[in-house]
């Protein structure tokens, strides 16, 4: 079978099935990245997915398409969720995501399959977390976020009063909602924690230390934040806590940390890189003049 035959038998599968078993769970993840519902994340991820395919796209276009008949078992896995109605949308997104690596195994083969895992799982990522789990997530990065920003402006100087989740400032009464906890920033830098790892790391372990690392990141952006907010209050008036302007500050916040760890990751490694070149470099000197 030529390739673009199977190309196109990849797609029309993909599409027809889609559009008929799983429009209820994409389109409720459609909504949910869309409106920022715990997986604003979410409309970053196929645009990640399409580069890690970019990346590998000398591979790609080099590897010999086949027929890899186990992939009939994922899909048949894939196809159980809306067939037998089992589980939330999140179980059948995820069903469809096995779906379709099954049906690149079968329509393209096992070695497309293997360059092809992380892209088409790394889409998992959109799935936002069940309400109970976010729920619980939200409320103990809360605490953290809440806790250390007010020992932050403390030290600042700044004159507040606390009653459970609200805070006086001597010009506004804030309330420190679920939204406010740092949820999104957990889940935001975990999801690209692991893109940055996969494209940066070879060594397995690397990627998991980076990965972990994005959690006390997360709350350390989280009591930055609502500091931020807290001191521009304070200062420059309650116009600070509103809606579009505390939307900037937490993307701007979100856009520092993220840059800055990376720019200290980079100079990091290049560190490590120089002083393991300069030591390979002494060794060979030390060596040749023996």
């Amino acid at each position: 079978m030529k390739p673009s035959a199977r190309l196109y038998i990849f797609i029309i599968l993909s599409v027809f099935t889609g559009a008929f078993f799983y429009h209820d769970a994409l389109a409720r993840i459609f909504t949910v990245v869309t409106h920022r519902e715990g997986s604003s994340h979410g409309v970053f991820v196929p645009f990640l997915a399409i580069y890690f395919l970019w990346l590998k796209w000398d591979t790609l276009k080099t590897t010999k398409l086949q027929t890899g008949y186990p992939g009939i078992v994922l899909m048949a896995i894939g196809l159980a969720s809306p067939i037998f109605h089992l589980g939330t949308f999140h179980i059948q997104f995820i069903s469809f995501i096995v779906f379709l690596s099954g049906v690149i195994y079968l329509v393209l083969g096992q070695e497309m399959f293997k360059h092809t895992t992380f892209p088409v799982f790394f889409l998992i990522t959109m799935t936002p977390m069940p309400g109970a789990v976010y729920e619980g997530l939200a409320n103990y990065s809360r605490h953290i976020a809440f806790g250390g920003s007010l020992k932050i402006i403390s030290l600042l100087g700044i004159p507040y009063f606390k009653d459970g989740w609200l805070i006086q400032l001597h010009n506004a009464l804030l309330h420190v909602a679920i939204s406010c906890s740092g949820i999104r920033y957990l889940i935001s830098y975990f999801v690209f924690g692991i893109a940055y790892a996969y494209v940066t790391r070879d060594n397995p372990w690397q990627r998991v230390l980076i990965v972990a690392l994005t959690i006390p990141l997360s709350h350390v952006a989280s009591v930055f934040r609502l500091t931020v907010i807290f001191v521009m209050t304070h200062y420059f008036g309650p116009f600070w806590s509103q809606h579009r302007p505390h939307v900037v500050l937490s993307w701007a916040v979100f856009a520092f940390i993220l840059f800055g760890a990376i720019a200290l990751d980079q100079w990091l490694t290049n560190r490590r890189q120089g002083r393991l070149q300069e030591d390979k470099n002494y060794q060979t000197g030390s060596t040749g003049l023996t």
